[in-house]
């Protein structure tokens, strides 16, 4: 199958149109969406359910066909696609994303998020997601409110969405913004029908689908059991607000997996024809010249591995294996090329080749041949679009908690946050840190040379403790300094004491 990216569904609405009119109206408005969203809805299940399929391992390879010696057909999986989408994972949310304060407004909120995102397994929701994206081209994240008790401590649940089944339609507008969201649920009742064999009524089961709708201000639960969709029940959503939220790395909601398929299918073609090869060449075929063989003759060559034939004169009998096989450095040469393209185009770092140390570069040179600088430059792309979607995750999520009477989150908005990620950036540590010492010693502002080095995750953060410990260092070292003062006055002190003690016994 060729995909290339999801199709993005728009619907003849603003935002302003599809929420306004009576409940009827604003009912049509959602069932008009929808019927028109299932036909694209379907196609991007399709190529959703073949791309996840081709990520676990059943890839193309599978369906290879041979016009020749049918017998030997390798199809086995050299899974470079799962290889690949494990280390660009771990690359950019391997270590969780923390949310650090812009300026000094709600410190202490920002830490209570902090602490109910982690009670609530964002890093690994953030994990899962990438997954979809790296996969599909797109992930989807829900949250709702949920009561603060003992055994939930946040206010909210987060949930990451099914890609297979889950949609967000926009505006077409020049807007774009969402409309609704929608979550596909197949279900099953049963029904009576006679059964035209034994004329008497039997208990069946039928399927159909159950869509959960999401506008900004309700829920509507759909069905097709009657045949057409119908608005089953409708519920507000209090925090009137979007509650699913979409992630995408690229407009065309194209995933990496996609973007190297072709290479990973060709890796796979020549790992595979390659092994035909070599189990061609083990059970090459016997060519017989001038000798007849039959059945009997070929079960005895098998069991002593040995043959006898007559020649005469005339016609010299011999035996022959019809051997010929691929260059292996050929092979070798055209695999590692299509490997290197692979770690070229996704951008994913390349181990040193052969382990030569002896070649081996070191400092800067090292993490640039690798491609671990190109890397982190690429990667900020996917980080921009991750920070945005999780922005808007966060205002749903804010929204909740200042709902929420018990969450002790008030005051904290979205613009007073920073989103890290907290990838490893020590590499080339001496030259950053000088850097840094030269930065400071020009006198260029702290929080710009902690900014400019590329160090720290948090550069704002590290910034304002490296403040407290200078004003902490001064203090301690005037504490110390007023202790030797004192301990000095008090020396003389005690000297004077004595020299007028001695003078006062001297004139007696």
């Amino acid at each position: 199958m060729k995909t290339f990216g999801r199709t993005t569904i728009y619907a003849n609405y603003t935002e302003e149109q599809l929420l306004s009119g009576s409940k009827a109206e604003q009912s049509a408005k959602v069932l008009d969406i929808l019927k028109n969203s299932l036909g694209i809805h379907d196609k991007n299940k399709d190529e959703s359910m073949y791309l996840i399929a081709y990520l676990y391992g059943d890839q193309d390879i599978k369906d290879k066909v041979k016009l020749t010696r049918t017998d030997i057909n390798n199809k086995s999986v050299e899974n470079w696609a799962y290889a690949f989408k494990d280390w660009k994972q771990a690359f950019l949310v391997g270590k969780p994303i923390q949310y650090a304060p812009l300026n000094d407004v709600a410190n202490n909120e920002v830490t209570l998020l902090n602490n109910y995102v982690s009670y609530e397994n964002k890093d690994q929701l953030d994990q899962d997601i990438y997954e979809d994206v790296f996969t599909v081209g797109r992930g989807f994240r829900y949250v709702a409110g949920s009561p603060v008790t003992e055994d939930d401590e946040a206010p909210f649940d987060i949930r990451n969405l099914d890609v297979i089944n889950t949609e967000v339609v926009y505006s077409s507008s020049i807007n774009h913004e969402q409309l609704l969201a929608f979550i596909v649920t197949s279900k099953m009742y049963i029904v009576q029908q006679v059964n035209p064999q034994t004329g008497k009524k039997e208990d069946l089961p039928k399927k159909y689908n159950e869509y959960t709708v999401y506008t900004k201000n309700k829920r509507y639960r759909i069905d097709d059991k009657l045949g057409d969709l119908r608005v089953v029940d409708t519920k507000p959503i209090i925090a009137n607000i979007h509650l699913i939220r979409e992630l995408y790395f690229n407009k065309k909601r194209m995933s990496w997996l996609e973007i190297g398929k072709d290479i990973f299918d060709d890796i796979n073609d020549v790992e595979n024809f390659d092994k035909d090869d070599i189990e061609s060449f083990v059970n090459a075929i016997m060519v017989f010249t001038n000798a007849e063989v039959d059945k009997a003759s070929m079960d005895a060559i098998k069991e002593y591995g040995a043959v006898s034939i007559k020649s005469t004169d005339q016609k010299k009998a011999s035996v022959e294996l019809l051997q010929s096989r691929l260059k292996s450095l050929d092979t070798q040469i055209y695999y590692l090329r299509k490997l290197q393209a692979l770690h070229s185009i996704l951008s994913v770092p390349q181990a040193t080749s052969n382990g030569d140390i002896s070649n081996a570069e070191t400092g800067k040179a090292m993490f640039t041949g690798q491609g671990f600088t190109s890397s982190s430059v690429r990667v900020e792309t996917e980080e921009k679009a991750f920070k945005k979607f999780d922005r808007n995750v966060l205002k749903v999520i804010l929204k909740i908690c200042k709902l929420s009477k018990d969450s002790g989150i008030k005051e904290l908005k979205v613009s007073d946050l920073d989103i890290k990620f907290s990838r490893d950036l020590s590499d080339n540590l001496l030259v950053k840190t000088q850097a840094l010492i030269n930065l400071m010693t020009a006198k260029i502002p702290p929080e710009i040379a902690n900014a400019v080095i590329g160090l720290f995750s948090d550069p704002v953060q590290v910034t304002k403790l490296q403040e407290e410990y200078i004003k902490e260092q001064q203090e301690l070292q005037l504490e110390i300094q007023n202790r030797q003062n004192q301990n000095t006055f008090n020396s003389r002190a005690n000297n004077n004491m004595e020299d007028t003690t001695e003078l006062n016994e001297q004139g007696q």
